[in-house]
């Protein structure tokens, strides 16, 4: 399996709504769900955005900016709103933020504008996400949505081959050594794997390994690996598989005492209290 189809076998994103807006006022505000992902994609005029007065990125036309979650954003237009100013929004549902490695990162945003090679490799889909968005007709909202979801797809693709993410995950993936050894971990999470082991899969040696999955990740290899059995394990659960005790061995827990321990501490509830 490839690195980003690793993470998205397991954590399919799914496209909730694709709407565009209009901005007229000089000042206004953009509420979005923290629970949700989305891809702001500036159809015309120009802006700024700003998230609690000390976070800011600037959109002209093309360009487009993907928060993995959302939050209030003070929307302020370029010259007092004089032109028409509208705005493409796609919202992803990603799963439970808690449960999901690729929203670890509280990013405010990664903008990627019109000139960058992102954008020039998603161009023919954004090209036709804005025809079926922009001119509904029959079908449109489910063609409008399977786009979305191609278009999240292609760009965290971009993403990680352009290593435009220096932290978390997607930066992890983007490092074709680190990521060996994290497909692994997704491939295979009921190995018994150690440094030692995951270093081989990597092709380094222990302490530089250790040192660079640190440094790129956020967390230690093994914190990594617990990290992604608990929350496969959660996304079981909520899909109704209740059987802990097969469930603990299938991930690499020889007991379902240390599995229930292990999960509370890192899920931050009981097995128990998923899906409820």
């Amino acid at each position: 399996m490839d690195r980003l189809s690793s993470v998205l076998s397991a954590f399919r994103p799914k496209a909730t709504s694709v709407t565009s807006l209009r901005f007229s006022h000089q000042r206004e505000r953009l509420s979005l769900s923290s629970d949700s992902s989305y891809w702001l994609y500036l159809i015309s005029g120009e802006l700024t955005l700003t998230v609690q007065g000390n976070s800011r990125t600037e959109l002209k036309e093309g360009d487009g900016a993907w928060l993995a979650s959302g939050q209030n954003i003070d929307v302020f237009l370029a010259d007092g709103g004089q032109f028409e100013t509208s705005i493409l929004i796609c919202k992803f549902d990603f799963g439970t933020k808690a449960l999901n490695p690729l929203l670890d990162l509280e990013w405010q945003w990664i903008k990627v504008e019109k000139v960058d090679d992102i954008a020039q490799q998603l161009l023919p889909l954004n090209t036709l996400l804005l025809a079926e968005s922009l001119q509904p007709r029959c079908g449109s909202q489910v063609i409008v949505e399977r786009l979305a979801e191609a278009y999240l797809v292609q760009m965290l693709r971009q993403f990680i081959q352009t290593q435009k993410i220096q932290l978390g995950l997607l930066a992890g993936l983007s490092d074709i050594r680190l990521a060996r050894a994290i497909v692994a971990i997704h491939e295979h999470p009921q190995q018994a794997w150690q440094v030692a082991s995951l270093a081989e899969e990597a092709g380094m040696s222990r302490s530089v390994f250790s040192g660079l999955f640190k440094k790129t990740m956020g967390m230690t290899p093994m914190a990594y690996l617990t990290s992604w059995r608990m929350r496969l394990a959660a996304q079981r659960i909520k899909s109704g598989d209740r059987n802990l005790a097969i469930l603990s061995d299938q991930l690499g827990y020889q007991s379902e005492a240390a599995f229930r321990r292990t999960f509370k501490k890192v899920i931050g509830v009981a097995p128990g209290a998923i899906g409820r």
